[in-house]
Parts: C-alpha cells; sequence; structure tokens
C-alpha cells in the first residue's frame, strides 16, 4: 500500500464498502500483514463512516432524476467510473466525503447550540415558576391571616350582639309590669356578698346581679329559686376579678309560688334537685 494518506483514504473507502478488485485485495492483504496495528487503523476508519452515517440525514433524488441519468448515458455524455482516473475518483470521492463532514458538523453545532438556548429558557422558566410559587404561597398566608382576622371580628360582632341582646332583655325584665323582685344577703363564708333578683312572669325570664362574690375559677355560682313545692335550678354563672357578676335565663313555667331566691356554690353546671354545695346568698321574698 502507498503512503499514509493513501492508506487512510483506502481504509476509509474500504470500511464504507466502496472499494472492490485490486484495490479491495491490496487492503485485505495489508490488514492481515499489519496485524493489530493494522485492525486497530481499520476500526477507527469503521467508527468514522459508523458517525458520518449516524449523523445524516438521507435526500431523496428528484423526480425524473433516474430517468435523466439513463438518457445521459445512453447519449455517450455520461463517463463510467471505472474510466476514469483513480486519483480522480479518490478526490472526488474525499471532496464528498468531505462536504458530509462539514454537513455534520455544522448540523451538530446548530443542534448544540439550539439544545443550550432551550436549556436556558427552560431554567428561566423554572426561574419564573419557583417565584410564581413563592408569591403564591405569601398570598395564600396573607389569605389565611385576614380569614382569622375576620373570624376574630365575627366573634367580636356576636358577642357584642349578645351582650346587647342580653343587656336589653335585663331591662326588658326588671321593668317589666309584672316584674318581681327579691333583695339577697350573703352567708357562711361569704357574708359580704349582695345580690338582687328579677323575674317576668309574663316572659318568664329571671335576671340577678350580684357582688361581693369570691373569683372561684374551678367552681360555678347556681341560682335557685326555692317554691312551696320545692326547689327550681335555673342557671349557672360565674364571677369576674372585682366579684361582680351578671346572670339571665329562662325560668321554668308554672312552678309555683315563690318564697325565696338564693345562690350557691356549686363543682359545675350539673344542677339537681337541690343545691349540693354552700348556699352564699338568700334573700326573702319581698
Amino acid at each position: 500500500m502507498n503512503s499514509g494518506d493513501d492508506r487512510g483514504d483506502l481504509l476509509f473507502l474500504y470500511a464504507a464498502g466502496a472499494l472492490d478488485g485490486a484495490e479491495r485485495d491490496e487492503v485485505d492483504a495489508w490488514l492481515e500483514a499489519g496485524g493489530a496495528a493494522a485492525s486497530a487503523e481499520l476500526g477507527r476508519a469503521v467508527d468514522e463512516v459508523a458517525a458520518l452515517v449516524g449523523a445524516q440525514t438521507p435526500i431523496a433524488p428528484p423526480p425524473g432524476a433516474r430517468e435523466r441519468l439513463l438518457a445521459r448515458v445512453a447519449a455517450g455524455r455520461v463517463v463510467p467510473l471505472a474510466a476514469r482516473d483513480d486519483g480522480w475518483q479518490r478526490t472526488l470521492l474525499a471532496a464528498g466525503l468531505a462536504g458530509i463532514v462539514a454537513a455534520g458538523v455544522a448540523g451538530l453545532w446548530a443542534y448544540r447550540t439550539g439544545e443550550a438556548a432551550a436549556n436556558e429558557r427552560t431554567e428561566a422558566v423554572r426561574a419564573e415558576l419557583e417565584e410564581a410559587r413563592e408569591e403564591l404561597a405569601v398570598s395564600r398566608e396573607a389569605l389565611a391571616s385576614l380569614d382569622q382576622e375576620l373570624a376574630e371580628l365575627e366573634a367580636r360582632t356576636d358577642a357584642l350582639e349578645s351582650e346587647q341582646v342580653i343587656a336589653q332583655k335585663m331591662i326588658e325584665t326588671m321593668r317589666a309590669e309584672d316584674s318581681e323582685s327579691l333583695a339577697l344577703a350573703g352567708t357562711g363564708s361569704q357574708p359580704d356578698a349582695r345580690a338582687r333578683v328579677f323575674w317576668d312572669w309574663d316572659t318568664w325570664y329571671c335576671y340577678l346581679h350580684a357582688t361581693g362574690l369570691a373569683p372561684d375559677p374551678q367552681r360555678v355560682y347556681a341560682v335557685w329559686l326555692f317554691t312551696e313545692d320545692g326547689v327550681v335550678g335555673v342557671g349557672t354563672f360565674h364571677s369576674d376579678e372585682k366579684g361582680e357578676a351578671d346572670f339571665l335565663g329562662p325560668v321554668p313555667q308554672d312552678i309555683g309560688h315563690v318564697v325565696r331566691a338564693g345562690v350557691s356554690v356549686e363543682p359545675d353546671a350539673d344542677l339537681g334537685s337541690k343545691p349540693r354545695g354552700e348556699v352564699v346568698l338568700v334573700g326573702p321574698q319581698a
């Protein structure tokens, strides 16, 4: 085989299946005699051909190309490859392969450039998405805070409305034409306690205002009406830090004649048929 460049071209053509006849026999003989080094060179040539084949997209010939070529051959205007100079054939083939390689490199560069641009845009979109998520999280947190403030405001409004209703009912109970009242005085462990209880037999409501009661968060105070037929528990309440308390509650109808009222200290709000704890306020009927 000739020089290294010629051998490289022949190996490339050999790997591409473009050699026949004497040149193919020559390459076969050289490969057989060259041993491992020759096999390595052939391997590189095969890799180059495979890379070129994998990088190209087949292009279909234009319509009628085959018919026009056959017509030119029949007219004698096309010289068969076998009749041309071998060096010219190799030069033409090498130029064609160089064009293929150049096209493949250009295509790869364009692909890599497009891929880089796509990656850059993808990262930008991801950053925008993450920023939007953070803004959404802040918005949700602000919304939750507003919801909590609204709930607290509604609770305060309901409490004020409830207090207003209770205050109005207290006034109505005390001003009712058929309203009755009793003054209660402290006894036992709370001699300084004082209270007055009102009830309206038209609406069947009872209102009590007390002072001087010892605050006791562990227990409750209970209002009792003592009748000729027995004792009726009306309801429970707590006193504030100053010892003051207000109670408003319905009175059971048809309880009979009330002879006195009282307030006891109870362990819980579950009222039975009579006081379980100490009676700390009591008063006769006025």
